[in-house]
């Protein structure tokens, strides 16, 4: 059964809280109190540092709309209706609404983050210095995670060009007093200034966060900690193809000893509370994205059951896998995860098992031949999934084999189509989608028109 005694008590924190605005990358804060009453008070901080990671459950966004939206432009979840031109490619325009509301909530969640960080410093004291710079740091790793999935959704790779000199998404760090004047139409920068700016947080970040706990609780899990801060700074430089980076941080996670996989790939996704769960975002009964964005709503064949999982997924696992037994589910004629069941189930966002197939894809390709040590570390995750063990041949084999590795073992969490961007491959055919050439335009989202035509700095991605 899923079941967590205790949860967060996010709130909303009303001077931290800013209105839809019509797709606007700056949104106009209302009033109800000030921030001098808010960070006047111990209290009140404390909460409004909570309220950040309420943000975070924005239902168009990192509430679990952004994994799914990775998930069904890649190739394992068929090609879901309920979604629109989303996973079709070739319909989808820059006046979806759906995009545009995912766009603003991404802005949304990062302005929470800054607007929390330019009032707890103008009013430092409050607070002890050492929280104080906690709630900053958990800012900053919040700010830092919801431009991950931005600059992924909205921008192709950073192979994409030499340098990754290519447009990205415009970087907000500061909140502004008047959100709507002249100067914060701001253009798009590089998504090498993105990624640069991600990692500068993180690497600021990690120095105040809390240690991961060797016992798992709550907030060891839902809030942002040292484990968290080093697992993203992993995945990011992986993404760079920075492999020196990406097994530095990598090997940081595994010295924290704190971490281990579950004996069961399904135990995660059952307590939320275990030794794998590095990071995700919490929800509850009374405190979730609701019928239409859930993701247990969207997959899971007694909800909405809006996703099936792609039979050329299943057969990747052989009849003993626990990842085939224990999460995948038949039922009305169809495969369907089991990793998501009901609509209080949290947003995975880290967990250890990627953390060893990072390490193991890092070591991998900066190895002259074929790594023993990368080998082990996909044995290690077969083993506890009962799967049978790799033994590649050569160099490109070991490759391959980890990259099928971790399509099988994060699917429906948030990477499917990025796994073929990062590593520049074409998107196969699938359902009714034809392949899509790397480099492709339709391949990430465009940006809403609403804001194009607002702001004529921000320049469109190609197709769109």
């Amino acid at each position: 059964m899923k079941n967590i005694k205790k949860y967060f008590a996010c709130i909303l924190v009303a001077s931290a809280t800013f209105v839809s605005c019509e797709n606007q990358i700056f949104e106009e804060p209302y009033s109800s109190l000030s921030p001098s009453d808010i960070f006047s008070d111990p209290s009140r901080v404390e909460k409004a540092a909570v309220g950040m990671y309420d943000a975070l459950q924005n239902p168009e966004y990192l509430g679990g709309r952004a994994l799914i939206y990775a998930d069904i432009r890649g190739i394992d979840c068929g090609n879901p209706t309920y979604f629109g031109d989303i996973p079709s490619f070739t319909s989808l325009n820059s006046s979806n609404g759906t995009v545009g509301l995912a766009w603003t909530a991404a802005y949304r969640t990062i302005n929470e983050s800054n607007l929390f960080v330019k009032n707890i410093t103008a009013n430092s004291g409050v607070v002890s210095a050492e929280k104080e710079k906690q709630f900053i740091a958990e800012a900053k790793f919040i700010r830092s995670l919801s431009y991950f999935y931005l600059v992924n959704l909205w921008a192709q790779p950073y192979g994409f060009t030499a340098g990754a000199t290519h447009l990205g998404v415009p970087l907000v760090l500061t909140s502004s007093d008047a959100p709507f004047s002249p100067e914060n139409q701001i253009p798009r920068n590089t998504v090498k200034e993105v990624y640069d700016q991600m990692i500068k947080d993180l690497e600021e970040a990690v120095v105040d966060l809390p240690a991961s706990s060797a016992t798992p609780t709550l907030s060891s899990v839902a809030r942002a900690t040292k484990g968290a801060a080093y697992g993203l700074l992993a995945r990011i430089n992986l993404y760079k193809k920075d492999y020196a980076k990406a097994l530095e941080y990598a090997n940081k996670v595994e010295a924290l000893k704190v971490f281990q996989l579950n004996a069961s790939p399904a135990e995660g996704f059952d307590t939320y509370i275990t030794p794998e769960n590095i990071f995700s975002v919490a929800h509850n009964g009374g405190d979730n994205p609701n019928t239409n964005h859930a993701l247990g709503q969207h997959y899971a064949p007694t909800q909405r059951a809006d996703i099936q999982i792609d039979p050329k997924y299943v057969a990747l696992m052989s009849v003993t896998d626990l990842r085939r037994t224990e999460l995948v589910k038949e039922a009305n004629g169809a495969f369907w995860t089991a990793k998501y069941t009901r609509v209080s189930d949290w947003a995975p966002i880290m967990r250890y098992s990627e953390i060893l197939l990072i390490k193991a894809e890092a070591l991998a390709n900066i190895a002259s031949g074929v790594d023993a040590n990368a080998v082990a570390l996909v044995n290690q995750v077969r083993s506890r999934s009962k799967a049978s063990t790799i033994a590649p041949a050569t160099k490109a084999e070991l490759v391959a084999a980890i990259l099928n590795e971790r399509r099988i073992e994060l699917a429906f969490e948030g990477q499917g189509l990025f796994e073929f961007l990062r590593t520049g491959r074409n998107l196969p055919a699938h359902s009714v989608v034809p392949e899509y050439k790397f480099g492709n335009g339709l391949l990430v989202f465009p940006l809403p028109l609403n804001d194009v035509q607002r702001n004529p700095k921000l320049v469109q991605n190609e197709g769109y």
